[in-house]
């Protein structure tokens, strides 16, 4: 079966991959569920000795344990310096494997560059614990996307802004203070929403 797709010899790399990623051969490939075929896919593919690999949604069908299989043999690939080509909708998944990155939006790529580059373009997100009461906290400028639960609050700053946010959060005695960097799921939404109100406006 596997012999067929794309012609590619069945050796020892793909008995590898026929464990890691629990395929039953004794099926015949007819009676497989979208899952398994995925599997063959992933497996002939992987299989294949090249220096630029192409992924299309690769990991649909596929259940958690064989996503994390499938984010095992890219990361593979890139240690044995072959270049991967990935497109996917599940962006946990891709920020965990890629160095590169293009966002596309209604076909056209809005954004490109590397994944820590796109990052500095984006607002940091600060958590943290404060004294009360923290009176304007919320209307400094720079201050974004605000939130208070008692003593918890939470916002976004730019990073230009971080120095003067952070010695004005230091006089609320803050403490299990937080800094982090945005997820790709909110570098895709903040790519995607600031693009599409230059696309509303025209410009």
């Amino acid at each position: 079966m596997l012999l067929k797709m794309g012609g590619h010899q069945h050796n020892k790399k793909t008995d590898q991959l026929i464990e890691r990623f629990e395929l039953d051969t004794s099926r015949k490939n007819r009676s497989y569920s979208k899952g398994n075929r995925q599997k063959v896919a992933l497996i002939a593919a992987f299989s294949a000795e090249a220096d630029l690999y192409i992924f299309d949604e690769p990991t649909s069908g596929l259940d958690p344990l064989q996503e994390l299989n499938f984010q095992k043999s890219v990361l593979e690939l890139k240690e044995a310096h072959k270049a991967v080509l990935l497109s996917s909708h599940i962006l946990s998944e891709v920020e965990k494997m890629v160095d590169r990155l293009s966002i596309i939006r209604k076909g056209e790529i809005i954004e490109t560059g590397y994944l820590t580059d796109l990052q500095h373009l984006s607002a940091l997100d600060v958590r943290a614990e404060v004294k009360l009461p923290i009176d304007d906290f919320s209307k400094i400028k720079g201050v974004e996307n605000f939130h208070q639960d008692q003593k918890k609050i939470t916002f976004s700053v730019n990073r230009q802004d971080l120095p003067l946010i952070m010695a004005r959060l230091s006089k609320l005695s803050p403490s299990d203070l937080q800094v982090t960097q945005p997820t790709l799921e909110e570098l895709f939404m903040h790519f995607y929403d600031s693009t599409g109100k230059k696309n509303k406006n025209g410009k």
